[in-house]
């Protein structure tokens, strides 16, 4: 996985990362096309380390159908970049 902060902008090429992001508030601001992968770009919000911490060790929390809704959009939007 490829994370950054780049002008003010936060990357990830992880779909279920992304759609946990964008469930827990972050705004998706974009997506670009490197070779076969996609990476999701996030407006950088300070929040970011602890949801980050909070997905990786599993004690995040947002709502599941939310979560999944999200994770069927960004499917369907990394099918539309190629």
């Amino acid at each position: 996985m490829s994370e950054s902060t780049t002008k003010k902008k936060y990357r990830t090429s992880d779909l279920y990362y992304a759609a946990y992001l964008k469930t827990a508030q972050i705004k998706l601001v974009g997506h670009e096309r490197e070779g076969k992968r996609i990476f999701f770009l996030f407006e950088f919000d300070p929040s970011l380390n602890q949801l980050q911490q909070e997905y990786f060790n599993r004690t995040g929390k947002v709502p599941a159908l939310t979560y999944a809704d999200e994770i069927k959009a960004m499917k369907a939007l990394t099918h539309m970049a190629y």
